[in-house]
């Protein structure tokens, strides 16, 4: 799983990204195409609970275990996007088959700490 809905209004929905979709790293393309729908990057953030992070198979993808309360807080970037963008990103994740989206609690992370 690499993001995490929380629908604010009809027309955007809140997504947390924690993997190779955030700023700098290879797939963050897919939330800057245009073409693809609109997401809008709203600032660091990171989950409230404790979450495993491991990275597999021979590409270091990724995964968020579903285990809240073990692992670390994991840091990401919260994005608003469009249903467009939503229905692309599921299907650039092959959701539900190869990750899920969840519902979770983050919180937004201060400019002066996300710089750390």
């Amino acid at each position: 799983m690499n993001k995490v809905i929380k629908k604010y209004n009809s027309n955007m929905h809140r997504v947390f990204v924690y993997g190779t979709l955030k700023s700098g790293e290879p797939n963050n393309n897919v939330l800057q195409d245009r073409t693809r729908g609109t997401a809008l990057l709203v600032g660091k953030a990171k989950t409230c609970l404790e979450y495993p992070l491991v990275i597999g198979t021979r590409y270091n993808i990724p995964f968020l275990l579903d285990a809240p309360g073990k692992g670390k807080r994991v840091i990401g970037e919260l994005y608003d996007v469009d249903k467009k963008m939503l229905n692309t990103l599921d299907e650039f994740e092959d959701h539900p088959s190869w990750y899920t989206r969840s519902k979770i609690h983050v919180e937004r992370m201060p400019d002066h700490e996300s710089q750390m």
